[in-house]
């Protein structure tokens, strides 16, 4: 028994580690969407498109049970994950740097699964969860107060929307959570929902789409990075690590995100990584580790030697 629960995890580990991966090149490719003559809305096509093909063909025999989910899970995962959580996160990302969107997308992520999960189900927060909500609220300060310092108010419209897309992404966790349903029907619910939404945006004038004279290699590249890599596989790979270590531990390890980012970032975009920046990067990493309670407090033991009395 203790075996098989030893190999779950470390499958879940190592479902954690390809989602890491793919969650840095999901950033570094929405900062090249930006140099791109594709818009927002022909990011979302390339990457929710395949995603609900492949998914939705794959749940068709979980039909039943994705019917008979509560309403409200659906529609957290729905939201969380989808359409809703891509614009905002890719909107951010076209205003603040590669770093910023990994932090305070992923980072942030456990701080807020850790406030829905008391607040909605009662759970208890622990000394060290304290801990790390007051390390994650100390780097998104930092982050802030160089943003108005150095007058970006620009980047802290994006920091804005970043928080905001963690937020939504923290009811996907959630809901995925507490639904019970697999990650193959999670990802057909969040795909398919954003495909038929996007028709419904685009007829408000709230996106548009160009993908029809982009360059083919911007197609291809994207089509890649976001529909086969994020789309699918992580989309995929994350639910699965939800199922075998759970939610907060999931989060938690997430937080890593921002470290393999940034280094991207620095190579390909020449991006420049600020001591305030390491250090607020620092600070979220492991305020998401203590708030996911990866790492513990061990409690110290005060052991009193008693002379024994003489009788």
């Amino acid at each position: 028994m203790e075996l098989a629960a030893k190999k779950e995890r470390g499958l879940g580990l190592l479902a954690m580690l390809a989602t890491l991966l793919i969650w840095a090149s999901f950033f570094i490719s929405l900062r090249a969407s930006g140099q791109s003559p594709l818009t927002v809305g022909d990011i979302a096509l390339l990457r929710f498109v395949p995603a609900a093909l492949v998914f939705g063909i794959l749940s068709l025999p979980k039909k039943k049970q994705i019917k008979a989910t509560a309403k409200r899970y659906l529609f957290a995962i729905a939201i969380g994950a989808g359409l809703p959580f891509f614009l905002l996160a890719a909107n951010g990302l076209r205003l603040a740097p590669v770093a910023d969107g990994a932090s305070l997308i992923p980072g942030i992520l456990p701080l807020f699964v850790s406030s829905i999960a008391a607040y909605c189900y009662r759970e208890k927060i622990s000394n060290i969860r304290k801990l790390g909500i007051g390390l994650i609220f100390i780097g998104i300060g930092l982050f802030i107060t160089h943003s108005l310092s150095s007058g970006q108010h620009q980047v802290l419209q994006g920091h804005g929307l970043l928080l905001a897309a963690s937020f939504s992404w923290a009811w996907y966790t959630i809901g995925m959570r507490v639904s019970g349903l697999s990650p193959i029907a999670g990802g057909a619910i969040l795909a398919i929902s954003a495909c038929l939404l996007l028709p419904v945006l685009y007829t408000m004038g709230w996106v548009e789409f160009n993908l029809m004279s982009a360059p083919a290699y911007d197609v291809v590249f994207h089509l890649l990075i976001q529909g086969i890599a994020a789309g699918i596989i992580a989309n995929y790979s994350y639910g699965y690590a939800i199922s075998r270590l759970g939610a907060e531990m999931s989060a938690a390890l997430g937080s890593f995100t921002p470290v393999i980012a940034a280094l991207m970032a620095v190579v390909i975009f020449d991006e420049s990584l600020t001591l305030t920046t390491a250090t607020a990067m620092g600070m979220i990493v492991i305020g998401a580790l203590s708030a996911s309670e990866i790492i513990k407090l061990k409690p110290m033991v005060i052991r009193s030697q008693v002379k024994p009395t003489s009788q």
